[in-house]
């Protein structure tokens, strides 16, 4: 009766870690839609209304969900702050800050910080070109990122499953 028991919440507990594991796949697809969608807001408020920038991430801040939100909250923060940021400095600093909370890989991260870098600080054209990019960039990733999903995230929950089965048979 307890070698049943203890199988089946060995049974369970594999399955249930490849399944969180093939998850991770599906919230990095999540978090790169946030942020595509929080950079078309901003671009919106940028080249159309004209907003200056702590105005602008401070709307989009309200405007977005989760981890995404708290980035653009926290440039706007610094960029308030009476520290003098400039928009890369708070840009990068706030990305680095909420990375740990957020399913991006360093490949998609980079490009996030990397955006920053000309934010503010050319013409409304060569910006209207910059987000043109990074949106093409983004959408690069989430293929790769759904890719992965496809051909990683089944094949983590299946093995969770199959390896708690081979611990159950070695132990038995």
């Amino acid at each position: 009766m307890i070698k049943i028991f203890l199988c089946s919440i060995l049974l369970f507990s594999s399955s249930a870690i490849g399944y969180l594991i093939s998850l991770g796949y599906s919230f990095r697809i999540r978090d790169l839609n946030d942020i595509q969608s929080a950079l078309n807001r901003l671009e919106s408020e940028i080249i159309y209304y004209s907003t200056s920038l702590p105005l602008a991430m401070e709307k989009i801040a309200k405007l977005c969900n989760g981890n995404t939100s708290k980035i653009f909250k926290e440039v706007s923060k610094l960029l308030n702050s009476k520290e003098g940021y400039r928009i890369d400095e708070a840009w990068k600093i706030s990305v680095l800050k909420f990375k740990s909370k957020t399913n991006f890989n360093r490949e998609d991260i980079e490009i996030i910080i990397n955006f920053g870098k000309d934010l503010g600080v050319v013409s409304k054209e060569v910006q209207k070109k910059h987000f043109n990019f990074i949106r093409d960039l983004l959408e690069e990733q989430k293929k790769k990122a759904m890719y992965q999903q496809n051909k990683n995230g089944k094949m983590y929950s299946k093995l969770g499953v199959i390896l708690g089965l081979a611990l159950i048979v070695i132990l038995i």
